[in-house]
């Protein structure tokens, strides 16, 4: 009986701590005043279409956003992040093809004013693509263009897009954070060449039919230059090359087989490092399957020292974000 009492009285116990917990936990979670709790406020939209990744980076980063852009969605990793708030109406090339959307646009939603991205190397993979191309469309329409220019660098293409957007006062903090960052960047860099050889593929996965898709990012790309060069890595990408066959949008679509890819240039290229971009389960997933037939890909140095890895593609869009992808494929690839 004694200790059936002292087992009731415990889970009295236990039934008053838990309710107090819950209550305190209760009045912590309740939502406060969104900004006054919030680091950083959201962005403020304002009345405004931005035609390139790049101007739309600095406004995010200076607190704005447009009702409406035009980036390249398919490249640029945060496009996913910031349409939720502005609306992509396509890429550059595409409302330069497509006369018609951008004037629909400004006239459905009411807008007066177009701030465009003026970069003389704007796309690698598509060196034709200049969002300045939209001028002959709007001429003559009631609207103001108004252009960033990034040919004298980034710290003053964020001096102009901050007087464009009236957040002059933001420019500074801005610019310090991004040298701030860079100067980081820089001095995790090896200082000597890593020299190790990689290969980096964009996974792809369908919810819908639950399949998926692997391309090879091709040598001379935007990995190359903006991060294997820095770490004095090199891009076999070329093992997965198609004949004579040059690559589309900086890619080589990997060849199917029956149940699978076929991951036979992997084995050939014996890379030191495996980089995944995009969706990652597709690349494991890949691997996994291949390696049930053919357990030499087991044998590849990355796959045998476990270098695999999940990593952000940068195709110079997040500039402002730029240090910290550098950072991370730095401490990927230098251990």
């Amino acid at each position: 009986m004694n200790n059936y009492l002292t087992r009731l009285i415990n889970l009295k116990r236990l039934a008053v701590w838990t309710v107090a917990i819950l209550c305190i936990f209760f009045v912590v979670s309740q939502p406060q005043d969104a900004k006054a709790c919030m680091k950083t406020p959201p962005p403020e939209k304002i009345k405004a279409i931005i035609i390139g990744d790049r101007v739309v980076d600095i406004a995010y980063n200076l607190g704005v956003l447009p009702e409406a852009m035009s980036v390249r969605g398919s490249l640029w990793p945060m496009a996913k992040q910031l349409r939720t708030v502005s609306q992509i109406l396509g890429c550059p090339k595409c409302v330069v093809a497509k006369k018609g959307i951008i004037p629909n646009a400004l006239a459905e939603r009411g807008i007066k004013r177009v701030i465009v991205e003026k970069n003389d190397s704007f796309c690698l993979y598509r060196p034709k693509m200049k969002p300045e191309n939209i001028a002959p469309i709007l001429a003559g329409m009631d609207v103001t263009v108004e252009y960033v220019d990034f040919s004298q660098g980034l710290e003053a293409a964020v001096r102009q897009a901050a007087k464009l957007l009236n957040r002059e006062s933001k420019a500074d903090k801005v610019i310090e954070n991004y040298k701030k960052n860079m100067a980081m960047a820089k001095a995790m860099l090896p200082v000597s060449a890593l020299g190790k050889k990689v290969i980096i593929f964009s996974g792809t996965y369908q919810p819908s039919t639950g399949k998926y898709l692997l391309r090879v990012e091709a040598p001379d790309g935007y990995s190359d230059r903006f991060l294997l060069k820095p770490l004095g890595c090199t891009n076999v990408g070329d093992s997965f090359r198609p004949g004579n066959k040059e690559a589309s949008n900086g890619h080589y679509q990997v060849r199917k087989q029956k149940n699978g890819f076929d991951l036979t240039p992997l084995i050939e290229a014996n890379p030191d490092v495996i980089v995944s971009t995009g969706d990652g389960f597709a690349v494991q997933k890949a691997i996994q399957v291949y390696a049930k037939k053919h357990p030499a890909i087991l044998a590849v140095t990355a796959v045998k020292n476990m270098a695999v890895y999940s990593l952000p593609f940068y195709a110079d869009s997040s500039v402002i974000e730029y240090p910290d992808v550098l950072k991370k494929w730095t401490v990927a690839l230098s251990k």
